[in-house]
Formats: C-alpha cells, sequence, structure tokens
C-alpha cells in the first residue's frame, strides 16, 4: 500500500504507449489516385452522325458536356461553375485548333476556375475565362491559333497570348 501513488503514473505511461501503439499499426498508405487519360481520336464523320442521330438541339449541359469531350483537361482543373456562353466560346477555340493542327489534335485546357495565383480579378475567379496550353506548339502554328482565334471571337471574348514559363493561350469573356 506504501506505493499506490505509483499506480496512477504507471497507468498513464501505458496509455500512452498503448496509443502510440494503435497509431503505428494504423499507418496506411495514403491511395495514389491517377485519372486515366484515354487517347481520343476525334472522327469528324462520326461526329456528324451523332448530330444527326440526336434530333434535339444542344442545352447548356449538353455543350459543357461536349467542351469536356473534345478537350483534354489538366489534372486539377475545374470547370463545372462555367458560364454558358464560354463554352462556346471554349468549342469555338477547339474549332480554331482543328483548323491549324488537323482534326487528330486534341487541345488541352489547363486552367479554369482553379489556380489560385491567377491576378486578385482575375476574370477566371467569375468562371468567365479559359486557358489553352499552346506551349508546345511550333511558333508558326501558335501565331496562327492566336490569329484566328482573335478574329473569329472578335467583340464578344478577349484572347490574350501569355507568353514566358507557363505560356498559354487566356480567352475571357467580355463584361
Amino acid at each position: 500500500m506504501k506505493h499506490l501513488y505509483l499506480v496512477a503514473p504507471i497507468l498513464a505511461i501505458l496509455a500512452i504507449f498503448a496509443v502510440y501503439f494503435l497509431i503505428q499499426t494504423n499507418k496506411r498508405p495514403v491511395p495514389h489516385y491517377e485519372p486515366k487519360h484515354e487517347e481520343v481520336i476525334f472522327d469528324a464523320e462520326e461526329y456528324l452522325r451523332q448530330l444527326k442521330k440526336d434530333h434535339r438541339p444542344f442545352g447548356k449541359s449538353g455543350v459543357h458536356r461536349l467542351l469536356l469531350k473534345r478537350t483534354r483537361q489538366k489534372a486539377g482543373v475545374y470547370l463545372e461553375s462555367l458560364e454558358p456562353a464560354l463554352d462556346t466560346i471554349g468549342l469555338e477555340i477547339v474549332n480554331v485548333y482543328h483548323s491549324v493542327m488537323g482534326f487528330e489534335y486534341v487541345p488541352v485546357i489547363t486552367s479554369g476556375n482553379d489556380w489560385p495565383y491567377h491576378a486578385k480579378k482575375s476574370k477566371h475567379y467569375e468562371n468567365k475565362a479559359l486557358d489553352f496550353r499552346i506551349k508546345f506548339l511550333l511558333p508558326e502554328e501558335k501565331k496562327s491559333i492566336v490569329d484566328l482565334a482573335t478574329k473569329k471571337l472578335e467583340g464578344r471574348a478577349r484572347v490574350i497570348w501569355e507568353k514566358g514559363e507557363a505560356e498559354h493561350l487566356h480567352v475571357e469573356l467580355f463584361e
């Protein structure tokens, strides 16, 4: 009975070791998710057949799904709340890429409303801007894409060729 005062600290130490042991045995690896990038080959004839088969006109969600289907998206890109007009403009940019690069080329959207490093008052945060990858294209292809996109979207959207390390084609809706 004279060492009864030691029981509480010993039980506390045992409890700490028990919790430590439970934590150590519960270490599971964090699952790694890698999205599957299927190689999509665009077939213009099949696309036209599908349009003729579906007699109903595209709604907002149909145009958005078509934009997602006709492009690839960089990992982490958020495009779910885009302005409906931007979906249409995005498809026109896809058409510009196909005019310059051919129908087999699938453009990559590198940013929607997902990147925390855009300028403070960027249209990206209002879901009114998209970025397309042009970084790995030839200089004459880049120039053709920018010129054709600027001409095609005149009065409806601003097209900016942002150069530098993160070179891309920035497309934003006017106010």
